[in-house]
């Protein structure tokens, strides 16, 4: 099963950005809404080679779970999610090139 079954796009009234609706392919979390906040990596690489991702988030409907439910399990799952909206996010960018006004750029 992939990362992407387990969420999907969520935009409601109430909220200036997109959030995350976790669907039932994510387990115990299923109907949990959440969005990211502040999304930082580490300086430096740990020891793997690898350069941490650092990030916020806001759990906005939690689905009646309780509060220490979301541990590790949790985190992870939503950091790998997020590695998905990134790399989706990215293929949009570079699918869609922005055009450039010649005319009116300072370069």
């Amino acid at each position: 099963m992939s990362i992407r079954d387990k969420f999907v796009y969520v935009t409601t009234k109430e909220q200036d950005q997109t959030c995350i609706g976790l669907t039932e392919k994510s387990g115990k979390y299923h109907g949990v809404v959440y969005k990211y906040g502040k999304v930082s990596f580490a300086k430096e690489e740990d020891e793997n080679g690898n350069l941490p991702m650092q990030f916020q988030y806001d759990i906005v409907d939690n689905n009646g779970i309780p509060r220490e439910q979301f541990g590790d399990e949790f985190f992870k799952l939503i950091g790998d999610i997020l590695v998905e909206v990134i790399d989706e996010q990215t293929k949009v960018a570079i699918d869609e090139p922005v055009a450039v006004d010649r005319k009116n750029s300072s370069k």
